[in-house]
């Protein structure tokens, strides 16, 4: 733009310059390298704005720009053929290579829940093509890859069963396992590998399962006692926090303070854990039960029990 800009400006001025016969002669005598300087700085904007503008590459833009009609082309094509195809798909249903071109059809066309379909009758005809399943893999984790959860795994499963020393099909079920963020997952799928005894090299794996395990049995939760609470508290001999899975069960971990040791501020830690390899649940509820005695008995009183919590690797939660 700033080199049309300059080319206006320098034709402007040239007209204003050469409209004045009398003023030009001056010019002429008085400033005639001045001049000549000015002419050869123009032709060299002028330059420049060729090269830089992209006109001299204006035959690359074209085979670009006729690549991209093609593709348009084809789509509008395929879009045509698929009828065509699935008619066909009727009357041979066992027709293998059909169901595996309409369901890339649908791909480019992006439709790819009909392309799961037919990606599963292509899969119910033929089960041995690796590369189709990895198709399949792909187009179940970018409609959602956690509600298709179960078709992922067990065609992971069965890639690993036809190719039990194909680290890399691993390395993909674990790339999965962490884009859903599944620890359990993760882990079943290092220990797979630790125990594959066709696979060499695993002191990778065996640390980052290491590191897991650490990480998981590192949690903090803690709790914050308004002055009215904390006194309601106090009213108990002992005081019972205790977290628990959303979902009716065993309690995850519990810490139990005596009234005269009682705080403002409780943190639970791996430490109070019920099962040391239990992994923290995502949500959690929070119940503090008071007692005469130092047991856990029927005469536990419910003193307060929070609504559901998402739960995470340090979780602050306060008591008003």
């Amino acid at each position: 733009m700033i080199y049309l800009t300059l080319i206006f400006i320098s034709i402007i001025y040239f007209l204003l310059l050469y409209k004045n016969y009398g003023e030009s002669l001056r010019l002429k005598k008085n400033s005639i390298n001045m001049n000549i300087i000015f002419i050869i700085l123009f032709f060299g904007i002028v330059g420049l704005f060729f090269k830089d503008s992209g006109i001299l590459n204006k035959k690359g833009y074209d085979e670009i720009l006729e690549k991209h009609q093609q593709i348009r082309n084809n789509i509008v094509t395929i879009k045509e053929n698929i009828p065509i195809l699935r008619a066909k798909l009727i009357e041979e249903p066992e027709y293998y290579e059909g169901w595996v071109m309409l369901a890339k059809s649908y791909i480019i066309t992006d439709d790819l829940l009909s392309s799961i379909d037919s990606y599963e009758m292509a899969m119910s005809i033929n089960t041995d093509d690796n590369s189709v399943l990895i198709e399949y893999i792909d187009i179940l984790r970018k409609i959602d890859p956690k509600s298709n959860k179960t078709k992922i795994i067990k065609s992971f499963d069965k890639l690993i069963s036809s190719n039990p020393s194909d680290i890399g099909i691993y390395n993909m079920k674990l790339n999965y396992s962490v884009e859903i963020n599944d620890s359990n997952l993760t882990k079943n799928i290092l220990q797979d590998i630790i125990n594959d005894k066709s696979i060499i090299n695993k002191d990778a794996y065996i640390q980052a399962l290491n590191k897991l395990n650490l990480s998981a049995n590192k949690f903090s939760f803690e709790i914050t006692l308004s002055d009215k609470i904390f006194n309601d508290l106090r009213s108990s001999s002992y005081i019972y926090f205790i977290l628990r899975d959303k979902i009716i069960g065993p309690p995850f971990a519990v810490k139990r303070i005596q009234n005269i040791n009682l705080g403002k501020k409780i943190t639970l830690t791996s430490q109070d854990k019920m099962i040391r390899e239990l992994e923290p649940p995502e949500n959690i509820i929070l119940e503090i039960k008071g007692s005469q005695n130092n047991v856990v008995d029927d005469n536990m009183v419910e003193l307060h029990k929070s609504k559901i919590l998402d739960f995470h690797s340090s979780v602050y939660y306060e008591i008003d």
